[in-house]
């Protein structure tokens, strides 16, 4: 019944019934109804049933996001809530998300994303991975539909039964543009499954999804434009979400030069270490996945990491920072 029906249905209804309904109070006492109800007692019924199953919707990422970011119950129903993360089973349509092929079928379980970052959860199913065997399936393609940056980064993994898509845009430098609010198109195909002895059977298939992307980031920008001598640097700003961090710095001419020459894969520019809240807690952001970028026409440059942890972004009181050569500084941010 939509809230149309359900209006037309009150009319004619005595308003003390209405009201006793709208006062009704759950009780643990199990009562066992033989009376034939009124027409305004099943409407009543039916109104209270809808609250009930809306209420009683529980956020659930998957195994693999909630994992990889330790996140607890409430946080995910709290920024599912928020908008920052869609769960698809929760969706009327959700059954069509599924596509089987070769016998293989993948479902979206999850995403959550901000700015910069994105992560996509697809399970598997129909097929059986024994002990000792991994598997395995090529990405063909992921692309944001209209998404204006330079360039992606993709990385994957995989979470038991669930396929660990993670998408990053943080090579993109200008701060104006997210990932939010945007259509994530993803092509794989070839599901394998590579055996101890490192070969590889595989099984085939071809799945294609468009997803959306969540329109929330939580982001919070804070201005700095503070010299960082021990870098000969400036740090420009800073910016928290819930899932990532990125902290943008202007440069001279000589410094910029001396970042290009710091060899792949090193840090070319300084990075986060750690993270103290504002209750003492200190995160270390040493072994989580990382980005950065130089910006050689406007002296400018950034450095992203992803948290293994969901935080709080209003809650940071100070960053430590640090560079190839053993600088260091800290970053009082309250």
């Amino acid at each position: 019944m939509n809230k149309e029906n359900l209006f037309l249905a009150f009319n004619g209804v005595d308003d003390d019934l209405i009201t006793q309904c709208a006062g009704y109070q759950a009780s643990s006492k199990v009562v066992r109804l033989h009376k034939r109800l009124s027409v305004a007692a099943c409407v009543c019924m039916i109104l209270l049933t809808a609250i009930t199953a809306t209420a009683a919707i529980h956020h659930f990422w998957g195994k693999g996001l909630s994992s990889y970011f330790n996140a607890s119950d409430a946080q995910q129903q709290e920024l599912t809530e928020q908008g920052q993360a869609i769960v698809f089973s929760e969706k009327d349509d959700y059954s069509n998300y599924a596509i089987t092929d070769k016998g293989i079928t993948l479902t979206p379980v999850a995403i959550i994303a901000d700015d910069n970052k994105i992560n996509l959860a697809i399970q598997f199913s129909g097929v059986e991975i024994e002990e000792g065997c991994e598997p395995n399936i090529n990405i063909d393609d992921i692309h944001i539909e209209g998404f204006d940056g330079d360039t992606l980064g993709i990385g994957m993994g995989f979470k038991d039964d669930e396929i660990m898509l993670s998408v990053d845009g943080t090579d993109s430098i200008d701060s104006g543009i997210s990932l939010t609010g945007k259509t994530i198109h993803v092509e794989l195909s070839d599901f394998s499954i590579v055996n101890s002895d490192f070969s590889e059977n595989t099984i085939g298939g071809k799945w294609t999804f468009d997803l959306p992307i969540p329109e929330v980031s939580n982001a919070v920008v804070i201005d700095l434009n503070k010299s960082l001598p021990e870098f000969e640097c400036e740090a420009a700003s800073i910016k928290f979400s819930p899932i990532s961090a990125e902290i943008r710095y202007n440069l001279t001419d000589e410094v910029k030069e001396k970042w290009f020459d710091i060899p792949l894969g090193k840090e070319g520019v300084p990075y986060i270490t750690s993270m103290t809240f504002n209750d003492g807690t200190v995160i270390n952001c040493k072994d989580c996945d990382h980005l950065h970028d130089i910006d050689g026409i406007n002296n400018s440059a950034i450095y992203s990491v992803e948290f293994n942890n969901v935080i709080n972004p209003n809650a940071v009181k100070a960053i430590e920072i640090e560079d190839i050569n053993g600088n260091k500084a800290t970053i009082e941010l309250k």
